[in-house]
């Protein structure tokens, strides 16, 4: 684990200068020639990306399912009633009934 942290204190500076260098170099030599610069010599990050996203995926859709559950979990016991028409007969039958 701790080596994850030092890979990551290490790595997210440093792609975040090689993405604000491509930035800097864009606004101020806008030409065919920079163009493929940095496409050659930025071509790694697409990879990282990739792998990034493709790793994404898999966590966002697990992340959905964990709170669709606990959501249906904390539904299968609540005990108000999700149709305000229900809750107005349920009254009227608790009234009726002499319940209040």
């Amino acid at each position: 684990m701790e080596n994850k942290g030092a890979l990551l204190t290490v790595a997210i500076p440093l792609i975040a200068f090689k993405i604000w260098f491509a930035i800097l170099l864009l606004m101020y030599a806008p030409t065919r020639d920079t163009m493929v610069w940095i496409a050659a010599t930025h071509w790694t990050l697409l990879i990282v990306f990739g792998f990034v996203i493709a790793a994404a995926i898999p966590l966002v859709r697990l992340l959905k399912v964990r709170a669709k559950r606990e959501r249906l979990r904390r539904a299968e016991f609540m005990l108000e009633p999700s149709n305000p028409q229900c809750s107005a007969l349920w009254d009227t039958v608790s009234r009726l009934e002499g319940g209040d």
